[in-house]
């Protein structure tokens, strides 16, 4: 499991940590891979991995002998992810730039200087992925993740220009989120990299439930994404009806006609706030009704919001099954 000490690998592993260190000014010493670090010295349990998921993570930290502190070394490491090695007490270095050692006499946990992730796994100047186009690129993989990722059927499905598309897609390959050759995205690190950048804040919380709601502005301009709709879409969680419900709204004039209803001292019925993506697939299975006028989530999208959640909402996706690669 752990690469062997003084090993090749493990000499040029504990190099690359002692480099990681020295970008952020510690004082750092290196012998056959064992690093002092501001005169500490720093016997590291190492193990590599290129692009571990949370759950590759979670059976690494759960097979592990007691011995630490320890560190994974990887070229990716997702937020979800480094949640679980911080619970664990481990370390890591994402090669993309941040770096976490915490160990007797060291504690650092710390994005590592610009130059350092550019230099080592993707290109300068291709900006950010993680756009509003850029999530609903994002989006449209997940549904579909055995099928390439092409810009123009992409550009069609989330109604973008072919230019904007382009550009989000050449980003996530830079990433290594999209294969270069075969577009496909990479299962599960394209879900859980969605996931942790999936806007989740900015709730408002209203007097009324889901129906008042909807006769104030119409259900069209609601989508259900709370555990309800992710049970409509398959999930398996108990006492959803005891919740408020959750639904994206379309602009940000709905939601200010929202802001100004009701006695804001009553306890909170319902809970809204503007769609994070201009495109958002629904669940076909479960379309509005007289009795229920709102549209419900796609299920990958109810998922995406529930894992935003570390804890609870993880579990419930990861045992779900919705997203091929995610599971326990």
């Amino acid at each position: 499991m752990f690469v062997t000490t003084r090993s090749q690998d493990y000499v040029d592993l504990g190099r690359e940590i002692g480099d990681a260190l020295s970008d952020l000014g510690l004082d750092v010493r290196e012998v056959d891979g064992i690093l002092t670090v501001d005169g500490a010295r720093q016997a590291l349990h190492l193990v590599t991995r290129a692009h571990p998921t949370p759950a590759d993570l979670s059976r690494l930290v759960g097979e592990a002998p007691a011995s630490l502190p320890a560190m994974v070394v990887a070229d990716r490491i997702s937020e979800p992810g480094r949640d679980v090695l911080r619970r664990a007490g481990w370390g890591w270095l994402d090669r993309r730039g941040h770096i976490r050692v915490w160990s007797v006499g060291l504690r650092v946990e710390s994005p590592l200087p610009g130059s350092y992730g550019q230099g080592r796994n993707q290109s300068p100047g291709l900006g950010n992925p993680w756009t509003a186009v850029g999530l609903e690129v994002a989006l449209a993989s997940l549904l579909d993740p055995e099928q390439p990722v092409r810009t123009r059927n992409t550009a069609r499905l989330i109604g973008r220009s072919s230019a904007a598309t382009h550009e989000q897609v050449t980003r996530f390959v830079s990433v290594g989120l999209i294969g270069p050759t075969t577009k496909l995205p990479l299962m599960p690190e394209m879900f859980w990299e969605t996931s942790a950048h999936w806007p989740d804040d900015g709730w408002v919380g209203l007097p009324l439930n889901i129906d008042e709601v909807a006769e104030r502005v119409g259900g069209d301009a609601l989508t259900r994404v709370d555990e309800r709709a992710a049970t409509l879409g398959g999930a398996r969680i108990p006492a959803v009806g005891d919740l408020p419900a959750r639904c994206y709204v379309r602009s940000e004039q709905v939601l200010r006609r929202l802001r100004g209803l009701g006695d804001r001292s009553l306890p909170t019925l319902s809970w809204v706030r503007v769609a994070p993506v201009r495109w958002l697939p629904e669940n076909t299975e479960h379309p509005p009704t007289s009795t229920h006028p709102w549209k419900v989530a796609h299920p990958v999208v109810c998922a995406l919001r529930l894992a935003v959640d570390p804890a609870r909402g993880r579990e419930i996706v990861e045992g779900w099954g919705v997203v091929p690669g995610v599971h326990r």
